[in-house]
């Protein structure tokens, strides 16, 4: 037995229904659309970072091809060389009674370039041109400690510093490295 469906019954959607689906849809298309704008943001927040390792390690590297007896790598005041990690945050709190002096203690362009833009061979600028069109601008610091470890061995220890502003936010990268002089000291 066969049975019959009514003549008044219809395939498909009501309006209702058809509405329904698409205010569904379009809550679903926000929730993408404000995922991708937070992505974009952290994948500029990682850009930064990068590029502020790369400019640290970039100056790391080339202070290693200095001299040790170069006058860009003369002993940081006790203030910087006695905290090269910034444990008590003086660089990064412009409203600490140490930030300027902390600032003033560190090496920076002036002793990168002291003997001539010729006699740098790492990065000129520092700084860089997103996609966007938006320049961040990254400042560079060093901090030397020279430490005398036997008669005819000296330690010098280097910390790069990096510092930019991301979102309003100043931040740091800070690299290290190190080098030893054996023989007459």
């Amino acid at each position: 037995m066969l049975r019959r469906v009514p003549s008044h019954a219809r395939n498909g959607f009501t309006t209702i229904e058809a509405l329904i689906a698409a205010v569904v849809f379009l809550v679903g298309l926000v929730g993408l659309l404000g995922a991708l704008v937070q992505a974009r943001s952290a994948t500029g927040q990682a850009r930064r970072l990068m590029q502020a390792t790369d400019i640290a390690n970039d100056l790391a590297e080339q202070i290693q091809l200095w001299p040790f007896n170069d006058p860009r790598l003369s002993a940081s005041d006790p203030l910087c060389a006695e905290d090269p990690l910034d444990k008590d945050h003086k660089l990064l709190d412009p409203s600490s009674g140490d930030h300027a002096s902390y600032l003033e203690c560190m090496h920076g362009e002036e002793s990168i370039m002291m003997l001539g833009p010729d006699k740098f061979a790492g990065l000129a600028t520092a700084s860089f041109t997103d996609e966007s069109g938006v320049t961040t601008e990254f400042k560079r610091y060093y901090i030397v400690r020279l430490q005398d470890v036997s008669d005819k061995v000296r330690r010098m220890q280097i910390w790069v510093k990096v510092m930019y502003t991301d979102a309003g936010v100043p931040r740091v990268v800070t690299t290290q490295a190190m080098r030893i002089q054996m023989g007459g000291v």
